[in-house]
């Protein structure tokens, strides 16, 4: 009999703790779920302070705004997040949201940087722990510099109208229902810039719950080293990418992991570049979850604009264009990591470029 409560008590210990790994993926669905309707709610209140204050009304101050905003954040997916809700609430136009959320994965690629900071500090072969985030800068940034134009003129052509999403805005309207039971009475006593920044902060609140609900990975504590074949073709280390991006939603957590991986020794940059081409392509899944949960056809056309850009101009890349890709990124790296110098003048680039775009 103990035997059959011992083992009743093993599995009723592992539901638990199951239960325990579901609820904060739970609470974090709703929060940001309604993060988003709060947001909507206060940015129609922000429209003139964004145009006419801020001077936020083209594609290049609108790319600075999503770039800053991430580095302020420290992540690019709610940033992405807000970029579709401003759009829901007009305060926003499609190409400026088009370009809030290219800004957002920029602005993604400096934690990456971060993580390579730190582990410099503590590591003999720095330039190793700084590779990982340089090439998430450089690889965003050189492919930014065509899905960008590519994305707006598939938006200003409607070259994506055969997606039929007619029945999104009466699907969101139904959901928004309930919401707004919620944030009527917070709208009723709080300004919007308030409310605006209410939703930011429990989008900021509903990532971290996610961050708990999701399994935990660990790619050195497992039998990576096995696959080593595999790790050195390009078209492997891209899905590999799309998957773990897709696990984690989060681009600054999985390129993140390549910091102690390519310390370790099991990754090289020629590994690397394939992988984050991959990774950018599945960061916009939450986003277009987002669009989705919000019941705005033009929102969904942003985020696919950019899901389409992405994922045909890597998949070129991969099969086609990989070693002239990977030379070219490779020599850019060498030139920024050969001293602190170059470094220095790379790192505020990156930091001044939104800047001077959003006073654009």
């Amino acid at each position: 009999m103990a035997i059959f409560r011992n083992v009743g008590g093993g599995c009723g210990q592992r539901w638990w703790l199951r239960i325990r790994r579901i609820l904060p993926g739970l609470a974090g669905f709703f929060l940001f779920y309604l993060a988003l309707g709060v947001i909507k709610a206060g940015a129609g209140a922000l429209t003139p302070l964004i145009r006419n204050e801020l001077a936020i009304t083209n594609v290049a101050d609108s790319l600075g705004l999503g770039w800053l905003m991430a580095y302020l954040i420290q992540s690019g997916s709610p940033v992405a997040a807000i970029a579709v809700a401003m759009l829901s609430a007009a305060t926003l136009t499609p190409a400026q949201a088009f370009a809030m959320i290219a800004g957002s994965r920029l602005g993604a690629s400096l934690t990456v940087l971060h993580v390579g900071l730190l582990y410099a500090l503590r590591a003999r072969d720095r330039r190793t722990s700084l590779t990982a985030g340089v090439l998430s800068l450089l690889l965003t940034g050189s492919t930014m510099l065509i899905s960008l134009p590519v994305g707006l003129l598939i938006l200003d052509q409607n070259w994506l109208e055969a997606v039929d999403l007619t029945g999104l805005a009466g699907w969101g309207e139904r959901f928004g229902l309930g919401l707004g039971l919620l944030i009527e009475p917070l709208a009723a006593v709080l300004p919007g810039w308030a409310l605006f920044l209410l939703g930011v902060g429990l989008i900021l609140l509903s990532f971290k719950l996610f961050d708990q609900a999701l399994p935990q990975i660990n790619l050195t504590q497992t039998q990576f080293g096995r696959i080593n074949r595999l790790v050195y073709r390009p078209p492997f280390m891209f899905l590999l990418g799309v998957a773990l991006t897709l696990v984690t939603m989060s681009v600054s957590v999985s390129v993140g992991l390549l910091v102690p991986l390519s310390v370790r020794g099991y990754m090289r940059r020629e590994n690397i570049i394939a992988y984050i081409l991959g990774a950018n392509v599945s960061t916009f899944v939450d986003t277009l979850l987002a669009a989705v949960l919000l019941g705005d056809p033009r929102g969904v056309m942003v985020v696919l604009a950019h899901m389409v850009c992405a994922a045909v101009l890597s998949l070129m890349v991969v099969l086609f264009a990989y070693n002239h890709y990977e030379r070219a990124i490779s020599t850019a790296l060498d030139w920024i990591l050969h001293c602190p110098r170059n470094f220095v003048l790379f790192l505020a680039t990156t930091l001044l470029t939104p800047v001077i775009l959003t006073l654009l």
